[in-house]
């Protein structure tokens, strides 16, 4: 959660930012926050070192009515938090009591043969080729919310049969490599992390209200309780404990000026750590062209403006620099309710040369289409460029356009819609957020494209799914049975439900119903209600062109297989 002001605010690189300019804009840009009974936000604007501006906004507790201010605790959870187990593990190095090439089974020998190479910036690089907790969580228990313990984890690994990618070569984000690092440095070291990270970094920058948060149910004096949505605000909860995630930080946004300035002073321990970091960094290769480190640094480029977001992936940032122009931004709040933060800093950078070219023309006035005519533009359609960070593989995602009453409506999940309405031939908007959407098809015979202009000024392009023929019951039949996973220790059971679904049944799981991706593969709700993570099963067939299991396939795993087995 981040914001960070440049060039905007600067006529030159010289010249200094202008306060009163500059308090404006804060209060243009926060006016989500600076209204009654909203969440909050402490923001500090840096020049070559110097406050130019620290201001708050909205409520740290809204039940209670207590002001957000810069000496408020709020806890970072899961990626937002890796630089500073980084920094930590960089220091522990510097003392000698571990070295990013060590192996990692030198630490624990129980993992599996194929790892003996795996070291620890294999690790940091997310290149180890282990799984990650959180798609087997998603397997066993259906949420990513649920409890994993350390030693439930480490058996995973230690049964794990190959790698997910190449060790050392391949990428996959994964939060298992994160839980590992935290293993190795707590053998290390001989003390848990918590403490570590403590003595080594937060103390001596007299950061004393930043601690790693191990004990989510833990009081903490003045904590900025989460919230989401908009009036009336919901609290968040982060209920998710496991040994990846189990590096949750608390801090204020004073003590994030602290590390800040830690980072930027070239003798103090952290600014050397993150040097030590850079050194054999390789930046998430299906990310481009942003430099995205793992250890929680992304650096982005616009003109000849270079500026870096501390924090985790998507837009959980805390921390902007802009190198060249000596500003830095502390930005914490305790509500998603501004959006896309990370798009709202970027809007003040330089502005991007984009064509609109190829944006359609909207008149004035939707009009009325028969339901023949808009019954043609219903149907599935998968997003076409959502590569992620997660992996080469691209993130299951679609929308589901219903042609229901007199208008079409967009399902973005299986039980919310928006409309949309018709301004002319295959243009369309949503009508909420005036979001625009283009729908062609090149030939009679071709399949239908739809383009949606999104406020951030992406276009993101999605394709109907090919008219199927409707299978047969004997067609899905081949596929149910029982399946089990040896890694695991798992069992699934695929059967036909009365509507004639595939349905998995999973003794700690709600059933999931299964939906044809393809020849002999279908998908699935992975998360329950949150995420719209979906997973793709493929089943193979034996000589004989019997099924004999399938393979599980989705952004954070290659590869899990199910064999077949007899009831």
């Amino acid at each position: 959660m981040i914001l960070c002001l440049n060039s905007m605010l600067l006529s030159a690189q010289s010249i200094a930012i202008n306060k009163i300019k500059l308090d404006k804009n804060l209060d243009s840009i926060l006016k989500p926050f600076n209204i009654p009974n909203a969440p909050g936000a402490a923001i500090t604007v840096l020049q070559y070192g110097e406050v130019i501006t620290k201001k708050n906004y909205g409520l740290a507790n809204l039940e209670h009515n207590i002001p957000f201010t810069h000496k408020s605790p709020v806890r970072l959870v899961y990626s937002m938090t890796r630089e500073f187990m980084s920094a930590g593990l960089a220091v522990m190095e510097s003392e000698g009591l571990l070295h990013f090439d060590d192996k990692v089974r030198s630490y624990l020998p129980k993992l599996p043969e194929w790892s003996k190479d795996v070291t620890i910036q294999d690790l940091l690089n997310h290149s180890s080729g282990f799984d990650d907790e959180w798609s087997l969580g998603l397997l066993m228990h259906g949420s990513m919310r649920n409890r994993l313990d350390k030693e439930q984890v480490l058996t995973w690994l230690y049964n794990q049969p190959q790698p997910q990618v190449e060790p050392g070569e391949g990428y996959m984000y994964c939060n298992t490599d994160y839980a590992l690092i935290r293993f190795v440095m707590e053998i290390a070291s001989k003390q848990s992390l918590p403490d570590y990270l403590k003595n080594k970094l937060f103390d001596p920058l007299e950061m004393s209200s930043t601690f790693m948060n191990d004990d989510i149910d833990a009081v903490i004096p003045g904590f900025a309780e989460s919230y989401y949505g908009y009036e009336p605000f919901r609290k968040a909860r982060f209920y998710k404990t496991s040994p990846g995630g189990n590096y949750r930080m608390v801090t204020t946004a004073d003590d994030l000026e602290k590390w800040l300035r830690a980072i930027e002073d070239p003798s103090s321990v952290v600014s050397k750590a993150f040097k030590r970091l850079y050194q054999n960094a390789r930046p998430i290769p299906v990310v481009t062209p942003v430099q995205h480190y793992i250890f929680g640094h992304e650096w982005h480029q616009r003109d000849s403006t270079k500026y870096v977001f501390h924090g985790g992936v998507g837009d959980a940032f805390y921390v902007c620099r802009i190198p060249s122009r000596g500003i830095a931004i502390v930005g914490l709040c305790n509500s998603g309710t501004v959006g896309a933060i990370r798009q709202l800093a970027e809007s003040l950078l330089p502005q991007k040369s984009v064509s609109i070219s190829t944006k359609p023309v909207f008149p004035a006035k939707p009009i009325s289409l028969t339901s023949d005519e808009l019954v043609k533009f219903a149907g599935r359609y998968f997003q076409q460029n959502n590569q992620g960070y997660n992996s080469h593989l691209k993130n299951i995602s679609f929308y589901d356009i219903k042609q229901e009453g007199d208008g079409l409506n967009l399902y973005y999940s299986k039980d919310a819609s928006l409309p949309i309405k018709a301004f002319g031939n295959g243009l369309f908007k949503d009508m909420e957020d005036d979001v625009p959407m283009y729908f062609t098809k090149i030939h009679p015979d071709s399949m239908m494209k739809l383009k949606i202009w999104v406020p951030d000024g992406q276009i993101l392009e999605y394709q109907r799914e090919q008219t199927k023929e409707k299978m047969n019951k004997d067609y899905f039949k081949q596929f149910t049975g029982k399946f089990y996973s040896p890694h695991l220790d798992y069992y699934f059971r695929i059967i036909l439900n009365d509507a004639g679904q595939l349905t998995i049944k999973r003794p700690t799981v709600t059933d999931k119903t299964m939906e044809i991706y393809g020849y002999n593969s279908f998908f699935f709700e992975g998360e329950t209600g949150a995420y719209n993570f979906y997973t793709q099963a493929t089943f193979t067939k034996n000589g004989k062109g019997e099924i004999d299991g399938f393979n599980l396939q989705d952004s954070r795993m290659m590869h899990h297989r199910f064999d077949k087995v007899k009831d």
